[in-house]
């Protein structure tokens, strides 16, 4: 009754099936050293690792993506330990896993290999719940293969040859699929003609919303802009929450970012609540006035449960206290500064095309708080992730962070540009 399940107790099946996954994996872990070789082997890893997985049969392709959901995400867990749910770490690991597991194991169906591997790229869009952070063209943010359709279709076409031709042939057509998915263009994003202050934080999510700890934060954020002033910056962009409060509801503070803002413009996260609705923001404060700005993409299971009212009241009530979603933004939130056109990003939305799409604007302004997830591999593969769109869509995003790196974020250079062994 249960022989079909055999093939899924194969220890070499699932050894392969790890193999195949770390190796696509392997530019998170390798993005670690910041090490210009290893950036060059990056993508040729993630070659073999298409190689191996579309070889495998229907139960490898499911060990390969039950791995492949893990190491790419098994961070997404460790946000539960600041719901007091720390026993589902375990349980959320697996659930991601699986979540994966399915979604390769579909892609395994055709009898033909080179089936296999075109519905395993065409899988590979679907994301699960609406987070779409598993994106093969990001494997090839490191080296020197263009991160576009493009590139990995060229390098799951050399995959596919590599396994068909069993020739001398066979290493001239992986050249030439090299070759074709080599970048070959580079974009030169907007820079900022005005000094700007990237305020990077290192606050403990376990003591980010302590009321006890509340002021002694504020105070940390506005030493930071008082610091900025010192240094003559023009502006200041702090992390997600820099103010863990809902600003808008606070007088005194806002009184004091308002007179702070004739010396130096301010965006800082914060939350907001209107009309009994909650909102993840940043506000900006310039001239002695301030605007919220709300955020438009939430984080599936972290600020929504993207399931059906009654299905998603269950989840609340059981997990979340009673807890509701956060509201969203209508549209992007822009703004200029000395001309410069700047599309407003919070955390998760800056790593969502939505927010590229849409609107004429010059540079992205986005802000985090990674203290959720860390240490981990996440703002890693958050960075990636942001470095794939800004080459797609040729934008520079100044990204300041609570818990890791802040830092500017620029278009991928063409290999004729990079010095790659230097």
């Amino acid at each position: 009754m249960f022989k079909f399940l055999s093939p899924y107790f194969s220890t070499k099946k699932i050894i392969k099936g790890f193999a195949g996954a770390f190796l696509l994996a392997n530019f998170i872990f390798l993005s670690f050293c910041e090490n210009k070789f290893l950036d060059f082997i990056s993508p040729f890893l993630t070659f073999f690792g298409i190689y191996i997985i579309i070889n495998l049969d229907r139960a490898g392709y499911f060990f390969a993506g039950f791995f492949t959901g893990i190491l790419w995400f098994y961070w997404i867990s460790f946000s539960f330990v600041y719901y007091d749910l720390t026993f589902l770490i375990p349980f959320v690991i697996f659930f991601v896993g699986i979540a994966y597991a399915l979604i390769f194991w579909a892609a395994s169906f055709p009898s033909f290999m080179y089936l296999r591997a075109i519905l395993f790229l065409v899988f590979s869009y679907i994301a699960p719940f609406g987070f779409d952070w598993f994106k093969l063209e990001a494997t090839l943010v490191l080296g020197i293969f263009d991160p576009s359709i493009r590139g990995i279709a060229f390098i799951f076409l050399a995959a596919i040859l590599f396994s068909y031709i069993k020739n001398f042939y066979r290493y001239f057509a992986v050249l030439l699929c090299f070759i074709c998915a080599l970048q070959i263009k580079s974009h030169e994003a907007y820079k900022l003609p005005f000094d700007l202050e990237i305020s990077q934080t290192k606050v403990p999510q376990a003591q980010k919303w302590d009321k006890q700890m509340k002021n002694k934060y504020i105070n940390e954020s506005l030493m930071l802009i008082d610091n900025a002033i010192i240094q003559g910056k023009k502006m200041i962009l702090l992390p997600e929450s820099a103010f863990p409060t809902y600003l808008d509801h606070e007088t005194n503070l806002l009184a004091e970012l308002d007179r702070l803002s004739e010396q130096i413009i301010i965006v800082a996260g914060a939350m907001g609540y209107e009309d009994k609705k909650i909102y993840n923001s940043a506000y900006l404060f310039n001239k002695g006035e301030f605007r919220r700005m709300d955020k438009l993409v939430l984080v599936p299971f972290g600020e929504e449960i993207p399931l059906p009212k009654f299905a998603k009241d269950i989840v609340n009530k059981l997990f979340f206290d009673n807890g509701v979603d956060y509201s969203t933004a209508e549209m992007a939130s822009d703004y200029v500064i000395d001309g410069v056109k700047i599309r407003n990003a919070i955390c998760y939305e800056a790593t969502r095309r939505e927010l590229y799409e849409n609107g004429d604007f010059d540079v992205v302004f986005a802000i985090t708080n990674n203290a959720w997830f860390m240490p981990s591999t996440q703002a890693n593969l958050q960075k990636l992730l942001l470095k794939y769109y800004a080459t797609k869509y040729a934008k520079s995003i100044y990204h300041s962070v609570n818990g890791s790196d802040s830092g500017i974020i620029t278009p991928k250079q063409s290999f004729i540009n990079l010095k790659i062994f230097e």
